[in-house]
């Protein structure tokens, strides 16, 4: 197998976690002004990293199809668990100080899984755990997405999945649902972009497992500035709608960007990003709880102080969870 392949993903994996986390950090200044917006542009990682999603799974899903129960099974195991470890760790430190609003019906939303459906705790212990719950609507239905794409073949199979989120963002746009959470984030939206992983998956076993860039650096970085500036522009003056429906230009020039970053090699750059890619899912799970518990025994300090701080921590404590998970797991 091509190992380029593998250090693509876990670089691409380790760039849109690493920008989502410091876009959630920034979040933390509540600027006003179009620094504020501009800031959002780390949350596009999320485009990137559902359609590395769709990748992963379909790449397993090649060399080794699991029936809806093992494949379920699996997912508890390396996804829903530690996520519950982190939601009852987020609950048991909120008894003594408060960084979270506790409520049992709360964490039984994490637990059972209905949080997904109720807006009102869908930010419970750290907003950004709503994706978690989307990515989970994609493990319980992934299975029936793999029977789509065998059905129908890939180009019909995209054009489905395509014309499906846009059918579902305009739905969300006439019931005026565009900032409710469990409306504008349902999987459905992003449909698209996790069958674009897989068909980029089944297209990477078709080549013989080869990676080919085909344009000059220079050329993903114009790529990337042109879309990243289309959606800057939908994202500014669009409102709510314009936010709904910027996706796009999102995932383009962000990837182009990743990319960019990638094909120029700077051993630091692109170690750093490979290494953030290994611990990427503890380190989701991790910084919101760090950055909480950091800026409430730091807020007499310089807020930019305590996010380095927190940043340092959350790579420290991500490590050893992800080291704990890897543990656990093999013991399975």
């Amino acid at each position: 197998m091509n190992m380029k392949r593998i250090e693509i993903i876990e670089f691409l994996k380790g760039y849109s976690i690493f920008t989502i986390i410091i876009f959630h950090f920034l979040q933390t200044f509540h600027f006003q002004n179009i620094v504020g917006k501009l800031i959002s542009f780390g949350g596009t990682g999320v485009h990137l990293f559902i359609l590395l999603s769709g990748f992963g799974l379909y790449y397993s899903h090649i060399h080794k199809p699991l029936s809806f129960v093992s494949f379920i099974q699996k997912r508890i195991t390396k996804i829903y668990f530690p996520y519950i470890v982190i939601v009852l760790i987020s609950a048991l430190i909120a008894l003594f100080i408060p960084i979270f609003k506790n409520s049992l019906y709360a964490l039984g939303g994490h637990i059972f899984l209905y949080k997904m459906f109720d807006e009102s705790i869908m930010g419970s212990y750290g907003y950004p755990l709503w994706f978690i719950s989307m990515i989970i609507q994609f493990y319980i239905t992934f299975n029936l997405i793999v029977l789509l794409k065998e059905k129908t073949g890939n180009k019909l199979f995209l054009i489905t999945c395509f014309i499906t989120s846009i059918l579902w963002t305009i739905l969300v746009i006439y019931l005026g649902k565009e900032t409710v959470r469990v409306w504008n984030s349902f999987f459905v939206r992003y449909l698209w972009e996790f069958a674009l992983g897989m068909v980029l998956a089944s297209e990477f076993k078709r080549n013989g497992y080869k990676l080919n860039f085909n344009l000059k650096p220079i050329y993903y970085l114009l790529i990337g500035i042109l879309n990243c500036g289309l959606y800057a522009l939908l994202a500014l003056k669009g409102g709510d709608i314009g936010k709904m429906t910027n996706d796009i230009p999102a995932l383009i020039g962000y990837s182009s960007l990743a990319i960019w970053i990638y094909l120029i090699y700077n051993k630091t750059i692109n170690g750093f990003f490979l290494y953030t890619g290994k611990i990427s899912y503890s380190l989701y799970l991790i910084h919101t709880l760090t950055v909480s518990i950091v800026l409430y025994y730091f807020s007499n300090f310089q807020i930019s102080i305590s996010l380095i701080v927190a940043l340092i921590l959350t790579y420290i404590l991500a490590n050893l969870f992800q080291n704990g998970i890897n543990f656990a797991y093999q013991k399975k």
